[in-house]
Protein backbone atom coordinates (compact mmCIF):
# COMPACT_ATOMS: atom_id res chain seq x y z
CA UNK A 1 0.00 0.00 0.00
CA UNK A 2 1.12 3.34 -1.01
CA UNK A 3 0.60 5.88 1.63
CA UNK A 4 1.75 8.68 -0.02
CA UNK A 5 -1.72 8.43 -2.32
CA UNK A 6 -4.28 8.28 0.45
CA UNK A 7 -5.21 11.10 2.61
CA UNK A 8 -5.34 10.80 6.88
CA UNK A 9 -8.76 9.97 6.67
CA UNK A 10 -8.64 6.96 4.26
CA UNK A 11 -5.16 5.48 6.18
CA UNK A 12 -6.98 6.37 9.43
CA UNK A 13 -10.12 4.96 8.33
CA UNK A 14 -11.60 7.94 10.17
CA UNK A 15 -13.78 10.28 8.33
CA UNK A 16 -14.57 13.17 10.41
CA UNK A 17 -18.10 14.62 10.21
CA UNK A 18 -18.39 17.57 7.48
CA UNK A 19 -20.77 19.54 10.04
CA UNK A 20 -17.89 21.64 12.32
CA UNK A 21 -19.09 21.73 15.62
CA UNK A 22 -16.63 24.51 16.52
CA UNK A 23 -15.47 26.03 13.18
CA UNK A 24 -12.55 28.15 14.24
CA UNK A 25 -10.10 28.51 11.71
CA UNK A 26 -7.59 25.69 13.22
CA UNK A 27 -10.85 23.14 13.13
CA UNK A 28 -11.88 23.87 9.48
CA UNK A 29 -8.26 23.35 8.13
CA UNK A 30 -7.19 20.27 10.15
CA UNK A 31 -10.65 18.74 8.43
CA UNK A 32 -9.55 20.17 5.13
CA UNK A 33 -6.14 19.31 5.26
CA UNK A 34 -7.28 15.55 6.64
CA UNK A 35 -8.78 14.73 3.36
CA UNK A 36 -5.44 15.69 0.96
CA UNK A 37 -3.42 12.66 -0.17
CA UNK A 38 -0.30 13.09 1.87
CA UNK A 39 1.82 13.21 -1.23
CA UNK A 40 0.48 16.85 -2.12
CA UNK A 41 0.38 17.69 1.95
CA UNK A 42 2.96 21.04 2.14
CA UNK A 43 5.36 22.17 4.92
CA UNK A 44 2.24 24.33 6.57
CA UNK A 45 0.01 21.34 6.54
CA UNK A 46 2.73 18.82 8.11
CA UNK A 47 3.53 21.53 10.95
CA UNK A 48 -0.28 22.24 11.67
CA UNK A 49 -0.89 18.68 11.77
CA UNK A 50 2.06 17.42 13.69
CA UNK A 51 1.27 20.36 15.96
CA UNK A 52 -2.60 19.24 16.71
CA UNK A 53 -1.14 15.58 17.16
CA UNK A 54 -3.17 14.36 13.90
CA UNK A 55 -1.91 11.90 11.60
CA UNK A 56 1.10 11.89 13.38
CA UNK A 57 1.94 8.20 12.57
CA UNK A 58 1.68 8.39 9.20
CA UNK A 59 4.03 11.96 8.59
CA UNK A 60 6.28 12.10 11.08
CA UNK A 61 8.82 10.44 8.52
CA UNK A 62 7.70 13.33 5.84
CA UNK A 63 8.44 16.04 8.08
CA UNK A 64 11.67 14.08 9.29
CA UNK A 65 12.57 14.09 5.43
CA UNK A 66 11.69 17.60 4.61
CA UNK A 67 13.68 18.29 8.07
CA UNK A 68 16.86 16.23 6.54
CA UNK A 69 16.58 18.69 3.37
CA UNK A 70 16.51 21.84 5.34
CA UNK A 71 16.30 21.35 9.39
CA UNK A 72 14.99 25.05 9.48
CA UNK A 73 12.05 24.43 6.87
CA UNK A 74 9.29 26.48 7.43
CA UNK A 75 5.57 26.51 6.91
CA UNK A 76 3.63 30.18 7.42
CA UNK A 77 4.67 31.43 10.39
CA UNK A 78 8.45 31.26 10.92
CA UNK A 79 11.70 29.77 9.78
CA UNK A 80 12.34 25.78 11.60
CA UNK A 81 8.29 25.86 12.21
CA UNK A 82 8.34 22.61 11.35
CA UNK A 83 11.28 21.43 13.87
CA UNK A 84 9.43 23.22 16.27
CA UNK A 85 6.38 21.11 15.86
CA UNK A 86 8.04 18.22 15.65
CA UNK A 87 10.28 18.55 18.79
CA UNK A 88 6.54 19.53 20.50
CA UNK A 89 5.47 15.78 20.10
CA UNK A 90 5.27 14.12 23.18
CA UNK A 91 7.37 11.39 24.54
CA UNK A 92 4.87 8.93 24.50
CA UNK A 93 4.64 9.11 20.86
CA UNK A 94 8.29 8.66 20.51
CA UNK A 95 8.79 5.65 22.53
CA UNK A 96 6.38 3.98 20.27
CA UNK A 97 8.64 4.88 16.91
CA UNK A 98 12.13 4.86 18.52
CA UNK A 99 13.39 4.68 14.85
CA UNK A 100 11.77 7.72 14.03
CA UNK A 101 13.57 9.03 17.43
CA UNK A 102 16.59 8.24 16.59
CA UNK A 103 16.40 10.03 13.56
CA UNK A 104 15.13 13.32 14.75
CA UNK A 105 17.78 13.38 17.25
CA UNK A 106 20.36 13.18 15.03
CA UNK A 107 19.10 15.52 12.81
CA UNK A 108 18.91 17.85 15.57
CA UNK A 109 22.46 17.32 16.73
CA UNK A 110 23.92 17.53 13.19
CA UNK A 111 22.62 20.91 12.70
CA UNK A 112 22.94 22.17 16.49
CA UNK A 113 24.80 25.46 15.29
CA UNK A 114 22.38 26.20 12.90
CA UNK A 115 19.72 25.91 15.06
CA UNK A 116 21.18 27.95 18.11
CA UNK A 117 22.60 30.58 15.44
CA UNK A 118 19.04 31.11 13.81
CA UNK A 119 16.54 30.23 16.35
CA UNK A 120 18.56 30.53 19.56
CA UNK A 121 20.05 29.35 22.44
CA UNK A 122 16.25 29.72 23.81
CA UNK A 123 14.77 27.75 21.61
CA UNK A 124 17.38 24.72 20.71
CA UNK A 125 17.67 24.53 24.80
CA UNK A 126 13.42 23.58 24.97
CA UNK A 127 14.32 20.71 21.25
CA UNK A 128 16.71 19.41 23.54
CA UNK A 129 14.73 18.75 27.11
CA UNK A 130 12.49 17.59 25.14
CA UNK A 131 14.86 15.25 23.40
CA UNK A 132 15.89 14.30 27.06
CA UNK A 133 12.67 13.77 28.21
CA UNK A 134 12.25 11.28 25.05
CA UNK A 135 15.23 9.27 25.66
CA UNK A 136 14.43 8.57 29.40
CA UNK A 137 11.04 6.87 28.24
CA UNK A 138 13.01 3.62 27.48
CA UNK A 139 16.69 4.34 29.15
Amino acid sequence: MNIQNKSLEELENDYWDEEIEFPSDLVIKCHKYRKIPIKNLTIEHLRLLISQQIGTEYLIGIALEKLEQNILTEGDFYEGDLLISVSSLPTEFWAEKQNKFRTYKSLVERNSELIKTELGLKKFDQINENIKASAQQWL
